[in-house]
């Protein structure tokens, strides 16, 4: 799955979720996921192998999420991955 579709599934799953806390919003969602894309393509310039293991981790993280409907969980996740990718 590209990344572009990765991202939009993780927006569409913010979008339904329900139980969204006050640090953990639909807009911090997608802030997190556009600054994710942006270091995605950041990465695929200068250490595509990387982008890769960050592509994968997004995915896992994301069905994982989804699967329990957790919007803290996504939030979670993106953190991480941001942390990773900036680390």
């Amino acid at each position: 799955m590209n990344n572009t579709l990765k991202l939009s599934a993780i927006i569409a799953f913010a979008s339904f979720a329900t139980t969204a806390a006050a640090e953990c919003t639909e807009a911090s969602v997608q802030e997190k996921t556009m600054e994710i894309s942006t270091g995605m393509q950041a990465l695929a310039a200068t250490n595509p192998e990387k982008m890769m293991e960050v592509s994968n981790d997004l995915q896992a993280a994301m069905t994982e999420a989804a699967a329990a409907e957790d919007i803290e969980a996504v939030c979670t996740s993106l953190d991480a991955i941001l942390a990773d990718m900036n680390g």
